[in-house]
C-alpha cells in the first residue's frame, strides 16, 4: 500500500483483524482475576461487533461473486458472525453478573472461546474470501469501499443485533483440570493416552 492513499477494503479489513488480534494478546496477558480483563474484553468485544457489522456490509455481498460452485466460504462466515454475536452476548451477561465478572471462571472461559472463534475466523476469512474479492474486484472499488467500511465500523452499534439468536459455537476448550498431555490428547485426539 502506498504512503499516500487509503487502505483499501481488504487491507483495512487485514488490519482490523490484526488490531483486534492485538486486544485478544494483551487480554491474554493480564493474569486471570485481574479487573483490567473485564474492561478490556469489553473494548475487544465492542470492536469485534462493529468490524463483523462493517464486514456483512461491504464485504460479504461482493465476496459471492467468483466463488466456484459449491464453495460455501460466505454461509459459513456469516454463521461464523452468528455464532461470534451470541458469545458476545454471553459474555457481556457474564460481565452484568454482580459477582465480579474478572474472577468469574465462565467470564474467562466466554473470554478465551470468543478470542479463538474469532482469530480462527480471521483467518479463514482470509485465506478463503480475500482472494477472490481482490481478484474480481476492481482496485477503484476496493479502495472506494475502504473508506466505506471505515465510516460504517465508525458508525456501527457495539451491541449484537437483535434477532434470531444464534447457537454460540461448541465450548471445545479442553478442560484446565486435567494433566497437560490427558488435554493434549483430548484435544487433538492423537489415539490411546497410554501408547508412548
Amino acid at each position: 500500500m502506498a504512503a499516500d492513499r487509503e487502505p483499501d477494503l481488504l487491507e483495512q479489513l487485514t488490519t482490523d483483524h490484526e488490531v483486534l488480534r492485538v486486544r485478544f494478546s494483551e487480554l491474554a496477558g493480564l493474569p486471570l482475576g485481574d479487573p483490567r480483563r473485564c474492561q478490556l474484553a469489553a473494548v475487544a468485544a465492542d470492536a469485534l461487533v462493529r468490524h463483523l457489522t462493517a464486514e456483512e456490509e461491504h464485504l460479504y455481498p461482493i465476496a459471492r461473486h467468483g466463488r466456484p460452485p459449491g464453495d460455501d466460504a460466505v454461509d459459513q462466515g456469516l454463521q461464523a458472525h452468528a455464532a461470534l454475536r451470541a458469545l458476545v452476548r454471553e459474555l457481556r451477561d457474564a460481565a452484568a453478573d454482580s459477582t465480579g465478572p474478572s474472577g468469574s471462571a465462565e467470564f474467562d472461559r466466554l473470554v478465551a472461546r470468543m478470542v479463538e472463534a474469532a482469530t480462527g475466523h480471521f483467518g479463514l476469512e482470509e485465506a478463503r474470501l480475500f482472494p477472490t474479492v481482490r481478484e474480481h474486484t476492481a482496485p477503484v472499488r476496493l479502495t472506494a469501499m475502504g473508506a466505506q467500511l471505515r465510516a460504517t465500523e465508525a458508525a456501527a452499534s457495539a451491541m449484537p443485533r437483535p434477532g434470531p439468536r444464534a447457537q454460540a459455537p461448541p465450548d471445545e476448550l479442553v478442560a484446565p483440570e486435567l494433566p497437560w498431555r490427558e488435554r493434549m490428547h483430548r484435544r487433538f485426539r492423537f489415539g490411546d493416552s497410554s501408547e508412548d
